[in-house]
């Protein structure tokens, strides 16, 4: 299976020997994140907006520690914004790391659409 399209966004060596070179364990996990991501969003948004930082700190950890197994290259360095932001209270920089996740979140899964298309 050729994973090259996501080799910008993953570090496809180190991960791909955690999962002993399973490829296709790896897509399934991937997709799942963007699934469970996608759904939290809203959520995470809304947290933002009621003042509920240690709430967002918590799911930004949370997404952290996914993203470092997954080797998400782009990804992690954001939620790593964000999770810092939700700890100093910071509204402004919360919704910008948000909008960043969406948007990284959002070309994995073109990148995952396009590969399923192939």
């Amino acid at each position: 299976m050729d994973l090259s399209n996501l080799s910008t966004e993953i570090d496809l060596e180190t991960t791909l020997d955690r999962l002993c070179g399973d490829s296709a364990l790896l897509l399934e996990i991937l997709d799942l994140f963007l699934d469970e991501f996608a759904t939290e969003q809203t959520n995470l948004l809304g947290r933002v907006h009621v003042g509920d930082y240690a709430g967002l700190a918590s799911k930004a950890h949370y997404f952290k520690g996914v993203a470092q197994n997954l080797g998400l290259l782009k990804f992690l360095p954001e939620v790593q914004l964000l999770e810092q932001a939700a700890k100093q209270n910071d509204s402004t920089s919360c919704v910008q790391a948000l909008n960043s996740l969406h948007e990284i979140a959002c070309r994995i899964l073109a990148i995952r659409k396009n590969m399923q298309a192939a």
